[in-house]
């Protein structure tokens, strides 16, 4: 008897010692908060899966801002601030939101940040190995330098357009970032500025339609405000006969010729990963920002054929191609 009672208790330990192994650990409850720039996207998916995979049981509260700064202020002041105390975290999308969340939040809940291109850019973080902050996240930028090389390969360009929204800090970190590069590869930038207003943006695309501006491709950088129109851009670019290299998958989706880019289901499921860390006591300080672990050469099938695209054998074999 004392022998059953010594291998039970031993067994009892290892189980105490490895939970998660067992399966045995209880589902922790949590209350997040989602602040959300332009709706649901497969980030939130990736995120609200990835803790569901986790065994956590989440009770959220989502905000939207619409792509309007005037009702984001609104939310975060209005429905977030009062409650503060009522979370355990912070979801937020986008340099934008994260930026105006934090200057609210100021460290008194954690912050768990998704889809910015450059957090340390944006002062959200103090460096890539640790935030220094009650704040962490994840990045979905490639690297523009491999996302461009890797684009030249295919459509060789001298004259690259940029259509960027001036009024979006991320869309200017990417700016600087790219005419730096343009410098080294040799490659002219030519600037499209279309800020967040549609006849600014037609213009912009009207002016490649009918050639009062030339480029042999066009660069779409991470900016909600262009991503909202991605089915229009995607069209006339097409229509222009004008290649376009994408930073984002639903650029490409829309019509966007390639580009080199992260899986946002990823990009959420690392989210989550986050927080379980830190509920397994990792300090959010100290958690690097996280990014895409195998970014994909995306290519649309229509829009390579449109533009009588031939893909160099060495990267046939590594693209993925969407209808």
């Amino acid at each position: 008897m004392k022998k059953l009672l010594l291998v039970l208790l031993s067994f009892s330990s290892i189980i105490l010692a490895f939970p998660n192994h067992w399966g045995l650990a209880s589902a922790k409850d949590l209350k997040i908060a989602m602040i959300l720039w332009r709706g649901e996207t497969e980030a939130e998916k990736g995120f609200q899966q990835g803790l569901k995979e986790f065994g956590y049981s989440v009770q959220y509260t989502v905000m939207n801002a619409g792509q309007d700064r005037t009702e984001l202020g609104r939310l975060l002041r209005e429905e977030l601030n009062p409650k503060l105390n009522n979370f355990d975290y912070i979801y937020v999308f986008g340099t934008t939101v994260a930026s105006a969340t934090k200057s609210i939040v100021q460290d008194k809940v954690p912050q768990i940040f998704n889809i910015v291109a450059d957090p340390v850019g944006a002062g959200l973080v103090q460096s890539a190995e640790s935030s220094g902050g009650n704040i962490a996240g994840v990045t979905n930028e490639i690297p523009l330098s491999l996302q461009l090389q890797t684009a030249l390969k295919i459509i060789p360009s001298k004259r690259l357009g940029l259509l960027f929204n001036p009024r979006e800090k991320n869309s200017m970190l990417v700016r600087d970032k790219i005419s730096e590069i343009g410098r080294k590869l040799r490659f002219e930038i030519i600037d499209l500025r279309s800020p967040p207003a549609q006849d600014m943006l037609q213009e912009n695309l009207q002016k490649l339609k009918d050639r009062s501006v030339v480029v042999d491709a066009v660069y779409l950088p991470p900016d909600s405000f262009l991503v909202s129109n991605a089915k229009l851009i995607g069209s006339e670019l097409m229509a222009a006969k004008v290649k376009s290299i994408a930073s984002i998958e639903t650029f490409i989706e829309k019509g966007a010729l390639m580009g080199l880019v992260s899986n946002y289901s990823e990009l959420g499921k690392a989210a989550a990963m986050i927080i379980h860390r830190n509920q397994r006591g990792a300090k959010l300080s100290q958690i690097p920002v996280q990014a895409a672990k195998q970014p994909q050469l995306l290519i649309n099938k229509t829009t390579s054929k449109e533009l009588n695209i031939n893909l160099p054998e060495a990267f046939l074999k590594k693209a993925v191609f969407l209808d």
